[in-house]
């Protein structure tokens, strides 16, 4: 893994360079060349200012977690959900859709993080993340895009683990991607069902993944942590039924279980405190 030196500032002079790299009419730099604003420029330069608007208007009405690993937790789990959402994509055939929505996504600065992982001493992962942007953006193979995205999810993994967060915050944090998928779910679907802001309800089911993912790797474990992990998938069961895939053009007009679900965890992880 890379961990990289503090930098001071909010770094944008790349962001030319990188909007022409996922058009094709740039060379993109090899990944460890890459800077941290230059992986977000690669990842969102571009992107659509009336989608990121509406989402962060939903995810503003979503109390979070102001600091502490629960927060650092779910800051990281909006970095996360974006990665997944453009494998996803991208190893479904929807290769354009894959670069589309990092080039439109306000969740996919890696900047955005840098601080709080300079602050935990954790393991950046600048070069994986410009690894796995690099090969979307030069069109590369299925299997070299799937082995940059394992890395790339491993690093992130070995990232969360500086947190040294309790379990307690570690539920909390999925009981807040739980919410925010919630959020994004309402502002990218219609009442009647017919999902009117595509890249809001792609969102929704990034924050999803993450929050299944998580409570998949608890209930790997041991112990209490373990029954928490599985009492949290027991409350997600049936929540795919939400997302019939990641293009459709209509969905739930029923939401509500995302809340529900979300109401839940918060009870699991008071148990653990």
């Amino acid at each position: 893994m890379t961990q990289h030196d503090a930098k001071p500032g909010r770094r944008i002079a790349p962001r030319k360079w990188a909007m022409a790299a996922l058009t094709g009419l740039a060379v993109v730099p090899q990944p460890a060349l890459l800077s941290g604003a230059a992986l977000g420029a690669l990842a969102g330069a571009g992107r659509a200012d009336q989608a990121a608007e509406a989402g962060e208007a939903g995810e503003a009405a979503v109390e979070r977690s102001e600091d502490g690993p629960a927060a650092f937790l779910t800051g990281l789990g909006y970095f996360e959900g974006t990665y997944r959402i453009a494998a996803a994509l991208y190893l479904g055939g929807q290769r354009d859709l894959a670069r589309a929505h990092l080039d439109e996504s306000h969740h996919a600065f890696y900047e955005d993080i840098e601080g709080q992982l300079d602050a935990l001493h954790a393991p950046g992962f600048e070069a994986e993340a410009g690894a796995f942007l690099q090969a979307i953006a030069e069109d590369a193979d299925d299997a070299t895009v799937k082995a940059r995205y394992d890395a790339l999810m491993a690093a992130v993994g070995l990232a969360a683990q500086a947190a040294e967060a309790s379990g307690y915050d570690r539920l909390l944090s999925i009981r807040e991607l739980m919410l925010l998928a919630a959020a994004e779910y309402e502002g990218g679907v219609e009442a009647d069902g017919q999902i009117g802001m595509a890249i809001e309800y792609r969102d929704s089911w990034g924050f999803y993944a993450t929050a299944r993912a998580r409570a998949e790797a608890l209930a790997a474990g041991d112990g209490a942590l373990a029954e928490a992990g599985r009492a949290v998938l027991e409350q997600l069961d049936g929540l795919d039924a939400l997302y019939p895939g990641l293009t459709a053009s209509a969905a739930s007009a029923d939401p509500a279980q995302l809340t529900v679900a979300a109401g839940w965890i918060e009870i699991i992880a008071l148990r653990q405190k």
